[in-house]
């Protein structure tokens, strides 16, 4: 009963994997039932039993994309946290993330694919709008950490650049599936921790507080 039970998992876990990428690579109008019975292998009966509707179908697609796509970033943030607790580099986190973003947008990006086709539908962007809170808290306290460790000056907002870091990667999705130039992605995304690493502390602040501490010093005597 158990290897039945496994066996059913399976195949629905394939066919759900199969219509994610039809979903991805037409989007939801443009998916037919057709298109989705000939890509899964599945008649219309068995998937109307299984997912519902073409709309319960696309909406446990979506979150069946953040499943496989968001572990990956989990991790970085996660590994940032633990290279802080020893003096880790978190701008270098933030980097590694943005890489994990730019490979990831040759498949389309599901999440801004769907708010724009289906802004208006409260399922699908009560899951896109989980999504982009996620990312955000992940790269709020990757930047917290680096404003806590004095890699970014303390009057530096975490929250406003991870919602900065946020909509350029919305974006990044679109520009690295549409573009075919590329290096144009990776280099925005270069630019966008050059940026970022404006916010250091200046290298020139320690010594004038220290001059000005001798200066006190002499004007006392």
């Amino acid at each position: 009963m158990h290897n039945v039970s496994r066996n059913k998992n399976a195949d629905l876990d394939r066919v759900l994997r199969a219509a994610t990428r039809v979903f991805l690579d037409r989007g939801f109008s443009a998916t037919s039932m057709s298109d989705l019975v000939a890509a899964t292998g599945m008649n219309r009966a068995g998937l109307y039993a299984a997912f519902g509707s073409k709309h319960q179908l696309y909406i446990t697609a979506l979150q069946r994309y953040r499943d496989d796509t968001e572990p990956e970033l989990r991790a970085v943030s996660r590994r940032a946290e633990d290279e802080d607790d020893s003096g880790g580099d978190a701008l270098g986190a933030l980097a590694d993330l943005l890489d994990v973003v730019v490979r990831h947008s040759k498949e389309g990006g599901f999440i801004v694919r769907a708010a724009v086709e289906l802004a208006d539908d409260p399922a699908t962007m009560r899951r896109v709008q989980d999504a982009w809170n996620d990312l955000e808290a992940d790269l709020a306290a990757i930047l917290a950490r680096a404003v806590a460790s004095g890699e970014l000056d303390p009057a530096a907002d975490a929250g406003r650049l991870a919602r900065t870091a946020l909509v350029f990667v919305q974006g990044a999705l679109v520009t690295g599936h549409a573009d075919e130039d590329e290096s144009r992605l990776a280099d925005a995304a270069a630019g966008l921790v050059d940026l970022l690493a404006s916010y250091r502390p200046s290298a020139t602040a320690a010594p004038m507080r220290s001059q000005a501490a001798d200066d006190a010093l002499l004007n006392e005597s």
